[in-house]
């Protein structure tokens, strides 16, 4: 939108744009941006060998230049006035607002909603009635965000392009290979890739309030419907990989969830192995469970640490992988929301205080 395209619409028979202006979040970003253009109309040999000299002697300047059919190009930073902003005649009629958002600001409410305005007013005000192209790219960083809001405005058409597709693989696969992506996500954290790479930021604390959620005794394990251990493991164990996670869940016979057993940390595949051990020691057979894990392509791996724990121990956890396919994580979280909201989810109130990152000594690994 910031390069090919206005190379493009420049060599159209009928005249396209007069004026283009390139908007980011600060000047010296936008002057970048407007550079990457700047330097196709300068050096490219094949572009000027087949549409001639773009270049028009005596005004080329950073952020600001014209060229030999007298297209005026100029860069903007967010907030900065836009108005009586012309080629000649000719008012903005191509403009193209390039990651106007940042985190800092995000965080900002008040700050978000002036920006917000002043693309909305200032910014696309300085257009003739509103003739022309006006684009905004980049990522949906926040829910809250410029990009957000302008999404919402009626008329506007959006479109919004993933890492992976529905189907988790690639979207641009001639560029990226799974195994890139997947080794990006294990490093980056699953919130942080979702939000740079998925277009769908999680703000932590925004979906679940502390007011919905609930403490409670637990029932007797026998009069549960069903019991349920379900693990999702991450790919690493460094401090910034994904949190690896066990959960022991009822089922009662009115329908409500009780959480009943939570470990989590960013640990090892061993340490995470040995937290069912712990676990089968605290049911000590008073009711059947079920055990799971979240499918991932370590998926074989894991199950074969599993094995070599249970060899050890003289006890195999009886655990299946889970090979459904499933939709977004992140908006099966979300759907949970109503659930703690209703208090038909609550947590066992012996959890309330627990901070569980076992190491088991070896003896007590021998069942």
């Amino acid at each position: 939108m910031g390069v090919l395209v206005p190379l493009w619409l420049k060599i159209q028979d009928k005249r396209q744009f007069y004026t283009m202006v390139v908007v980011s979040k600060s000047e010296d970003a936008a002057d970048r941006l407007l550079a990457d253009l700047q330097q196709q109309l300068a050096y490219n040999e094949l572009y000027i060998h087949d549409f001639g000299t773009q270049m028009k002697s005596g005004n080329w300047s950073e952020g600001e230049f014209l060229t030999t059919d007298d297209c005026y190009f100029v860069s903007l930073g967010r907030g900065q006035s836009p108005r009586g902003l012309k080629n000649n005649s000719h008012r903005p009629d191509y403009i193209v607002i390039d990651d106007i958002d940042d985190d800092a600001m995000c965080r900002n409410p008040q700050r978000v909603s002036e920006a917000a305005e002043w693309v909305l007013s200032a910014l696309f005000g300085t257009m003739e009635a509103g003739r022309g192209r006006f684009i905004m790219v980049g990522n949906l960083i926040n829910k809250t965000s410029v990009l957000a809001k302008v999404m919402e405005r009626p008329g506007v058409f959006h479109t919004q392009v993933n890492i992976l597709d529905t189907e988790g693989q690639p979207t641009w696969k001639e560029n990226y290979k799974l195994s890139e992506i997947r080794e990006m996500r294990s490093m980056m954290g699953e919130r942080n890739f979702e939000k740079e790479y998925m277009n769908n930021p999680l703000v932590e604390g925004a979906i679940f309030e502390q007011r919905h959620i609930k403490y409670a005794p637990a029932l007797p394990l026998r009069q549960y419907r069903k019991l349920v251990c379900y693990t999702d493991p991450s790919f690493k164990s460094s401090a910034t990989a994904d949190y690896k996670a066990t959960v022991l869940a009822g089922l009662t016979a009115d329908g409500h969830y009780h959480i009943l057993k939570v470990y989590a940390a960013q640990t090892s595949v061993s340490a995470m192995i040995e937290w069912h051990y712990d676990l089968i020691k605290w049911i000590a057979g008073r009711a059947p469970v079920q055990f799971y894990m979240e499918s991932n392509f370590m998926q074989d791996l894991i199950l074969d640490e599993f094995r070599k724990a249970g060899d050890l121990a003289g006890l195999h956890i009886p655990i299946l992988g889970d090979p459904r396919k499933k939709p977004d994580k992140f908006a099966r979280i979300e759907t949970l929301q109503p659930l703690f909201e209703r208090g038909l989810i609550s947590i066992s109130d012996t959890e309330r205080t627990t901070s569980r990152y076992l190491r088991l000594s070896r003896a007590n690994r021998k069942w």
